[in-house]
């Protein structure tokens, strides 16, 4: 007799949980204008560079799917997914100390400290699968499409005179982000039919949703000394401020689903 062939066709429903992690980016982003006529400044001389971070993030992912498969021949199998899932853990970047240089790169009397954190309340997907059965029981997969997620960022920054006997106290600004944003996910997997209802899965998935440039306040700061060029005494300079961030990372995840298709068949 025949071993029978599983049926992968039909509706079916599970859960899942793993890691989620990776690089992400943030920068913090100022422009220095004079405020004074005395103290002209060249924008150009004044432009702070960036302050990139980037760095590990690792969290723990979990939550639920549906979906539904159809197999059209003994070997391949097509279908959509749906799922949601919510996250926790270290998704923070914090920058170091970055000072403001003039022209001939000498340190001002101006230096930055700032952190940044970036997060997902939730993230959910709508994607395609198609996927080849290298074994009546075992599916390995491609899938592709829809991401979107409730993405959150907050950023403090702190600005200090440094080359003076007698510095003001630190000035500080912050910002936040808080959004829905939609992106992609793509990815792949492995899904083993462990009898004619249930099966396990090992899959992963990289999700992008963009970035997004928020304000984070102005400052305003008394130079006197400064080594920057084009300021005169007693200069006050007001520094706009802006964080940028990607919302992207990895996700390895095991899931388990079971299948609405009932018992298996031998139809191929």
């Amino acid at each position: 007799m025949a071993a029978p062939a599983y049926n992968w066709s039909g509706w079916y429903g599970g859960l899942n949980a793993g890691w989620v992690g990776g690089a992400g980016s943030a920068s913090n982003n100022a422009s220095i204008v004079p405020t004074e006529n005395d103290a002209p400044i060249n924008a150009e001389v004044m432009a702070l560079g960036a302050t990139n971070t980037a760095g590990a993030s690792s969290g723990f992912i979990g939550g639920g799917q549906f979906g539904y498969n159809y197999q059209f021949s003994h070997l391949f199998v097509a279908g959509f997914e749906a799922d949601i899932q919510g996250l926790t853990g270290a998704h923070k970047r914090s920058s170091s100390p970055v000072p403001l240089l003039d022209l001939d790169n000498n340190v001002a009397s101006v230096v930055t400290n700032s952190t940044t954190t970036r997060d997902l309340s939730y993230l959910g997907t709508a994607r395609a699968r198609i996927g080849i059965l290298v074994a009546p029981n075992f599916l390995l997969y491609a899938t592709g499409g829809l991401a979107y997620g409730g993405a959150k960022s907050d950023t403090t920054i702190a600005q200090s005179v440094t080359n003076t006997s007698n510095p003001p106290p630190p000035t500080l600004t912050s910002g936040s982000f808080s959004r829905t944003r939609v992106g992609y996910a793509v990815g792949a997997g492995g899904e083993w039919m462990l009898s004619s209802n249930w099966s396990a899965k090992l899959e992963y998935l990289y999700y992008d949703l963009g970035s997004a440039t928020y304000a984070t306040g102005g400052l305003a700061i008394d130079e006197h000394p400064t080594s920057l060029q084009g300021i005169g005494d007693n200069a006050v300079a007001a520094i706009a401020t802006s964080s940028k961030v990607r919302f992207n990372d990895n996700i390895v995840r095991l899931g388990v689903n079971y299948h609405f298709n009932g018992p298996a068949v031998s139809q191929y």
